[in-house]
């Protein structure tokens, strides 16, 4: 990776290639010009999740306009590994701490689900998207994952391809544990991640998930972890042992 020429790195629908021009949108103009008060002729990262990272320079500064000059790649655009997570919704300020972690941990996907001990049955899509494409700009990946809206688990579960690996955080799971699981399975291309609400899944729950086929339960260890904690620690497992980490 080539060192970082810029301090503020932006998410843009746009196609990006050298000598094009980058309108930014009036949300993005008014957090350049007034927020972080950049200049004409500052230097900005640019992504699009298809045409890699590019240097841009900032030919027009308004607050609700910005243009953007686009001159040289820096990085190109590589494939990240195919994660999708399945997790019930908490609190508000959990469910944003999933959303961002799991994004900087490199998911391609969020699909929050309604259980039976889920706390929240309304949740925002939108805001979910804007967090996790915050988090991308902030981490310097080189896309954004995909945000669904709030569905049943049981319509998860029908809806996930089946040659997805699923791999199914049980916080009452006992016997083999998730490293030596997860250092023995074989790899995918396509993984999945299931964790629970406050208070686990039902009985019911754990056996509709585990009867899934293609699912792997495991434990995360002989505590109970929160249910933001056990996103990150299942994320970072399964990245260590069958992702880009490696």
């Amino acid at each position: 990776m080539l060192p970082k020429q810029y301090s503020l790195r932006l998410y843009v629908p746009n196609d990006l290639g050298k000598d094009l021009g980058v309108v930014l949108d009036k949300n993005q103009s008014h957090y350049v010009a007034t927020v972080m008060r950049r200049e004409e002729g500052d230097k900005v990262g640019l992504f699009n999740g298809r045409d890699g990272e590019w240097l841009g320079h900032l030919q027009e500064v308004h607050k609700n306009h910005c243009l953007v000059h686009v001159t040289e790649q820096l990085r190109p655009q590589i494939e990240e590994p195919d994660i999708e997570l399945l997790f019930a919704p908490v609190k508000k300020t959990q469910t944003a701490l999933i959303v961002q972690k799991a994004t900087e941990l490199g998911v391609a996907s969020l699909q929050p689900i309604q259980t039976t001990r889920t706390n929240t049955e309304r949740l925002r899509a939108d805001k979910m998207a804007l967090q996790a494409l915050e988090a991308a700009e902030q981490c310097e990946r080189l896309n954004v994952p995909v945000v669904h809206g709030l569905i049943s688990l049981e319509l998860a579960l029908k809806t996930l391809y089946p040659e997805r690996t699923l791999i199914f955080c049980n916080e009452r799971m006992t016997g083999e544990s998730a490293v030596k699981t997860l250092s023995h399975m074989d790899k995918s291309e396509k993984w999945g991640i299931i964790t629970g609400p406050e208070g686990g899944f039902s009985d019911e729950e754990i056996e509709l998930i585990s009867a899934r086929p293609n699912t792997y339960p495991i434990s995360l260890g002989p505590r109970i972890l929160r249910a933001e904690t056990a996103v990150i620690a299942s994320l970072s497992l399964l990245q260590a042992f069958h992702g880009d980490w490696g």
